[in-house]
């Protein structure tokens, strides 16, 4: 039987297919369960939903735009494009949760976190920093450094050394901060050792 989680996924999905957030999503997604595991003060009910709802206003955005709500994105961030996805993403996220009859204080919540999770550097609550943390952990992930590198326009390496330089002040719990070095040492491992026929980019 699913599971209200299964039909927030569901619902979510179709918003994922820009900005490789079909690939970026799920696994923050198994992230933020991670995280979960070690904060029994936090609310999985809004850290789930949230973190599957976090980024779907991108999908409303021109692709041509989206990169320039990337902060240090060698076209020049917008923070302008970063509200817009928030403001977007905490909208639909209200809609596709209120569609589900999901809990009103919840919705509210929820709506709040996915409205500042890139542009707030302040965690609200708890769960917000969770949400905050499983989201910025992806781009420690093999996959988030295959893909953030050439976003960025730098090589595999010094991408590595850019967000290694950023794990203090992104992180904001001590398990995403263990957590994001853990993984990083991990993608490093695979690059050093990965075959150089492999490719680069998706």
């Amino acid at each position: 039987m699913a599971t209200m989680y299964d039909k927030i996924y569901a619902a979510a999905e179709p918003y994922w297919h820009t900005r490789s957030n079909d690939i970026h999503v799920p696994e923050s997604y198994v992230l933020a369960k991670a995280l979960l595991r070690y904060y029994s003060d936090a609310d999985e009910a809004i850290v789930l939903p949230a973190i599957l709802l976090h980024d779907i206003g991108y999908l409303g955005i021109p692709e041509e735009m989206q990169m320039q709500g990337l902060a240090g994105s060698p076209l020049g961030w917008n923070a302008d494009i970063t509200r817009l996805h928030e403001r977007e993403g905490a909208r639909l996220a209200g809609e596709i949760l209120s569609s589900l009859d999901y809990e009103p204080t919840k919705i509210a919540l929820i709506m709040r976190i996915v409205d500042g999770h890139d542009s707030r550097q302040e965690a609200l609550s708890l769960d917000d920093a969770l949400v905050k943390d499983a989201d910025k952990l992806w781009r420690f992930t093999r996959s988030g450094v295959r893909i953030c590198h050439v976003w960025m326009n730098k090589t595999p390496e010094a991408f590595m050394l850019y967000i290694e330089v950023h794990i203090a002040n992104w992180m904001l719990t001590e398990q995403g901060m263990s957590m994001a070095h853990t993984i990083l040492g991990q993608t490093r491992h695979h690059y050093a050792t990965r075959s150089k026929d492999e490719p680069e980019a998706i």
